[in-house]
C-alpha cells in the first residue's frame, strides 16, 4: 500500500529553493510540494517537465490556503541576506507571512531557512503562537556533519564512528564541543595525552578554524564558494527526518528554556531529538566551563538583538 503523501509548503523565495526541491525529489519522498510565490510558476513548469522521473512527489503553485493541511512549512526570506533591506522591512514581511500562514489554521512544523535564523525563529514563535517545539532552524547541523567527517579523516576511520557536536549560532559564533567528542566510546581529547604522534593540539585548532568558515546560511565567500549545495542537502535531510519521523539526534536551532544554565528562553543550536512532532526533547551536554561561558556569550548576543528590535517597536 503506497504511503500517504506528506504536504510541504514553501513560503518566500531563495536561491536555494529549486536546489532544495530537487534534492527532495531525488530522495523519493512521497510528498506534495507547494510554492507560495508569485515567481514560482516557471520553477513548477520546469519540475513538471521531468515529472516522469519523480513520480513520488508533485510540485505545484499555491496560495497561503495550502498551509491549512501542511505537515511542514519551509520558511525562506531572501531579503534577510540583503543589506539594503532594513530590519523594519524584514520584520514587516515576516509578520505578514506568519499571520497569513496562521490564519489558515496551520498546526504543522516550521523549518526556518534564512540568515539570522535563530532571530527569525523567535519572531515566528512570537507572531504565530505555535509551541516552540514546532519551530526549528537548520542551526549547526551542516557544521556538525563536516566536523565529524574531518575528525574521521584525521583518524582514518568512518565518520559513522565519530560522535561530536558543533553548537551555537553562526560562522563567527560556533563551539566545537571537544569535551564531549568521542571515537566510539573513547574521548578524543584523551589521544592528546596518549598518542601525540597521531593527533596534536594544533590538529584540533586547525579543524576548529576550518569549521568557522561554514556559514549558518549561504553567503559567497572570498574564494567564491556559496555553500548552496551543502545547505540544500542538509535542509532536505532535515525535512526527511521530520516527515519520516526518524527521531534522530541533530544539532538544530531550537528554543532552550532551562537547559545549559541559560537565564532566558532563546533559540540556539544544540543537540535535540527531532521527529514528526518537531523537537521531542533536548539532549543537554555536560559542557566544560569554557564551553559553557562561550554558549552564554552567544545566546546573550541573540537576546540583545531581539531586545533591540523590541525597543524599536518592531515586535508586537
Amino acid at each position: 500500500m503506497p504511503s500517504k503523501k506528506k504536504k510541504i509548503v514553501v513560503i518566500g523565495r531563495s536561491k536555494l529553493q529549486n536546489l532544495y526541491i530537487h534534492t527532495i525529489l531525488l530522495k523519493k519522498l512521497p510528498a506534495e510540494i507547494y510554492l507560495i510565490d508569485e515567481q514560482a510558476k516557471t520553477s513548477v513548469q520546469d519540475f513538471e517537465y521531468a515529472s516522469y522521473y519523480h513520480s513520488s512527489a508533485t510540485v505545484n503553485t499555491g496560495t497561503f490556503n495550502e498551509c491549512r493541511s501542511a505537515d511542514l512549512v519551509l520558511f525562506f526570506q531572501e531579503e534577510m541576506s540583503n543589506e539594503s533591506f532594513s530590519n523594519e522591512d524584514n520584520l514587516a514581511l515576516i509578520k505578514e507571512k506568519v499571520k497569513k500562514m496562521m490564519a489558515t489554521g496551520f498546526q504543522g512544523i516550521v523549518l526556518v531557512a534564512t540568515a539570522e535564523s535563530n532571530i527569525v525563529a523567535s519572531l515566528i514563535k512570537r507572531f504565530s503562537g505555535l509551541p516552540a517545539n514546532q519551530i526549528i532552524t537548520l542551526g549547526t547541523m551542516l557544521a556538525t556533519s563536516y566536523f565529524q567527517v574531518e575528525i574521521a579523516k584525521l583518524f582514518k576511520i568512518s565518520p559513522k564512528n565519530v560522535h561530536g557536536y558543533i553548537i551555537g549560532e553562526s560562522t563567527q559564533d560556533v563551539i566545537p564541543v571537544w569535551s564531549r567528542a568521542f571515537l566510539g566510546g573513547k574521548p578524543i581529547l584523551s589521544y592528546l595525552a596518549e598518542e601525540q604522534k597521531r593527533i596534536t593540539s594544533d590538529d584540533l585548532q586547525n579543524l576548529t578554524n576550518m569549521i568557522t568558515k561554514i556559514p549558518d546560511f549561504p553567503v559567497e565567500t572570498k574564494d567564491g564558494c556559496t555553500f548552496h549545495f551543502s545547505t540544500a542537502t542538509v535542509l532536505a535531510e532535515l525535512t526527511e527526518v521530520i516527515l519520516r519521523d526518524e527521531a534522530r539526534v541533530l544539532t538544530v536551532g531550537v528554543e532552550v528554556k532551562e537547559a545549559y544554565g541559560l537565564e532566558n528562553p532563546v533559540f540556539v543550536s544544540v543537540p535535540a531529538v527531532v521527529g514528526a512532532e518537531g523537537v521531542r526533547e533536548l539532549l543537554e551536554l555536560n559542557l566544560s566551563d569554557d564551553e559553557q561561558k562561550e554558549l552564554k556569550r552567544i545566546t546573550t548576543k541573540t537576546t540583545e538583538k531581539l531586545e533591540l528590535l523590541h525597543n524599536k517597536g518592531g515586535i508586537s
